[in-house]
C-alpha cells in the first residue's frame, strides 16, 4: 500500500527533535507529495508549544519552504488537546480558522481547562502507571471504576468531535481508553478520520477491524519526532491490509493525491 501524505509531524516547536526545515527536507527525501506539521497544543505538559500564536508563526515559516519544495503540498496544523469533559480544545477557534487542518486527541499529561476536572486526568495517569492494575483486585472488585474512566474519555472525545471541525483524531484510545463504537459513530457523522499511528503502532488489528466495520475513514500518520520517521508508514499498510480495509476508506493511500485537507 502506497501513501502520498503524512500529516502528523512534530518539530522543535513542541517535542520534536529536529527543526521545521529538517522535517520538510526529510519528507521530500521520502518522496511524499504532501506533508502536514502538527505540533502539540500548549496544554500538553512539557511537550506543547509555548502559546497558540506559535502555530501561526510555524505557518509563516512553512510558507517560506514552499518555493524550495514545489513538488510537495505543505500544510500547517496542530495536534490539539481535549482538555475538558465537554470537549474543549486548547486552541481557540480564531487560531484554528487560520490553520490548514486540525488534529485533536486525548493525552494523559495535560492541564485540564478547569481544576475540578483534574481527577479525570489523574485517574487516567494512575491507571497507566500501574501496569498490574488491570489484573489487580481493584480491577476485579471495582470494574465500574475502569468503566467510568472509559465513559469519561469517550464523552470528552465525542463532544470535541461534534463541537469542532476535526479532520483527524490522533491515536484514539492510546493511554486513554475509549468506547470504540461510540467514537466511531461520531467520526462517521462528522466525517472525521480515525488515525493509524505508525509511531506508536496503534491501534491494533482487532480495533482497526471493529472500527472499519462502521465505515469510518482512516488516515495513516507517522507521528514523527525525528527526520528518520517522516513517511515511515509501513505499519499502516500491514494492519489495514490484514483487516481488509478497502482503499476508499483510507484517505491518504493510493497513487493519486486527493483533496483531503
Amino acid at each position: 500500500m502506497k501513501f502520498f501524505g503524512d500529516y502528523h509531524i512534530h518539530t522543535t516547536y513542541s517535542d520534536g527533535r529536529s527543526p521545521l526545515e529538517e522535517m520538510v527536507e526529510a519528507a521530500s527525501l521520502a518522496g511524499l507529495k504532501e506533508l502536514g506539521l502538527a505540533d502539540h497544543g500548549p496544554r500538553n505538559l512539557g511537550s506543547g508549544v509555548k502559546s497558540e500564536q506559535v502555530l501561526l508563526h510555524i505557518k509563516d515559516e512553512l510558507n517560506l519552504s514552499k518555493e524550495q519544495y514545489p513538488e510537495m503540498k505543505l500544510y500547517a496544523g496542530v495536534e490539539a488537546n481535549v482538555v475538558s469533559l465537554m470537549g474543549d480544545l486548547d486552541i481557540s477557534r480564531e487560531v484554528i480558522k487560520q490553520l490548514d487542518f486540525l488534529i485533536a486527541g486525548l493525552h494523559p499529561y495535560v492541564l485540564p481547562k478547569k481544576l475540578k476536572e483534574l481527577p479525570w486526568v489523574l485517574k487516567n495517569n494512575l491507571f497507566n502507571v500501574s501496569s498490574n492494575w488491570v489484573s489487580s483486585g481493584w480491577s476485579r472488585g471495582k470494574s465500574g471504576g475502569k468503566r467510568r474512566i472509559i465513559n469519561d474519555n469517550t464523552k470528552a472525545l465525542v463532544e470535541a468531535i461534534y463541537r469542532y471541525e476535526i479532520d483527524v483524531i490522533s491515536h484514539p484510545g492510546l493511554k486513554m481508553e475509549i468506547d470504540l463504537a461510540e467514537t466511531a459513530k461520531a467520526c462517521l457523522a462528522r466525517d472525521t478520520c480515525w488515525e493509524i499511528n505508525t509511531g506508536h503502532q496503534h491501534p491494533g488489528y482487532q480495533e482497526v477491524l471493529e472500527v472499519a466495520r462502521w465505515g469510518v475513514n482512516f488516515m495513516v500518520n507517522s507521528d514523527a519526532h525525528f527526520p528518520e520517521s517522516v513517511g515511515a508508514l509501513d505499519y499502516g499498510s500491514w494492519v489495514l491490509e490484514k483487516a481488509g480495509v478497502p482503499l476508499q476508506q483510507i484517505k491518504n493511500a493510493g497513487e493519486e493525491v486527493t483533496d483531503i485537507l
